[in-house]
């Protein structure tokens, strides 16, 4: 399959809201990465993966707006991108690069979708076409799999960042979000699931194209192979 060439990433972007993820000394930081990190990698493989079907959710986005997975699917495939929020830098760039790719999606009749948790830090003046959705408890983003429980040590630093832990069940949990990207087709399945642990990395865009057009292109064989005679045409989440 031809590979399609990314957009150039606008730096503008990913420089909005900026700020140092760690601010004390280079070797406390890198102790406080690779904290995270290990806790994180424990908790990564009871993610879903790609070949499950996700569970349907509706969420507001930052305007107040309700959004519908299961209504989006009705329409075509659905990126779903989980990040860190705008108190975390990493998460902040790795979403202008989503960002800088999402008329390809456009293109590949998908829709597109950024989930976080509620922050006490927000990018104001970033203006990004893919709607912010605003995980309360981070509710979704648990039934995905991807939290992890925070070392202790590391709590006041990210508290200090704007981080806004859940409230959960159970006392004394810190949960944080596990960076994903999932491509889910119109029937509710997983078809690609980027996971990393690694909240430094940024989402495989080019393998996600990928994914796309050759969803695109499955969809469309469909189509036509249900005009023909004899042919029977289904749509959705039911087809």
């Amino acid at each position: 399959m031809k590979r399609t060439p990314l957009p150039r990433l606008d730096l503008r972007l990913a420089r909005m809201g900026m700020r140092q993820a760690f601010p004390v000394p280079h070797a406390e930081a890198d102790r406080a990465v690779e904290v995270a990190m290990a806790a994180a990698a424990e908790a990564v493989s009871g993610a879903l993966r790609a070949g499950t079907r996700v569970p349907g959710f509706q969420l507001r986005d930052t305007r107040g707006n309700p959004v519908s997975l299961d209504q989006l699917l009705v329409e075509g495939p659905v990126v779903l991108n989980f990040f860190r929020g705008a108190w975390c830098a990493f998460g902040e760039e790795s979403l202008a690069r989503l960002a800088a790719t999402y008329s390809l999606i456009a293109n590949a009749a998908a829709a597109a979708l950024a989930i976080a948790p509620p922050t006490a830090r927000t990018s104001a003046d970033r203006r990004l076409p893919i709607p912010e959705l605003v995980d309360v408890d981070m509710k979704v983003a648990r039934s995905f799999g991807l939290a992890f429980e925070l070392p202790a040590e590391l709590r006041q630093q990210y508290l200090d960042l704007g981080y806004v832990p859940p409230r959960t069940r159970r006392a004394n949990t810190f949960l944080v979000p596990i960076p994903a990207t999932y491509l889910i087709d119109q029937e509710g399945m997983i078809v690609l699931a980027h996971i990393d642990p690694d909240y430094r990395h940024h989402p495989q865009n080019e393998a996600l194209l990928s994914a796309l057009q050759a969803l695109r292109a499955r969809s469309m064989a469909r189509e036509k192979a249900a005009r023909r005679p004899g042919g029977e045409r289904r749509f959705g989440r039911d087809g």
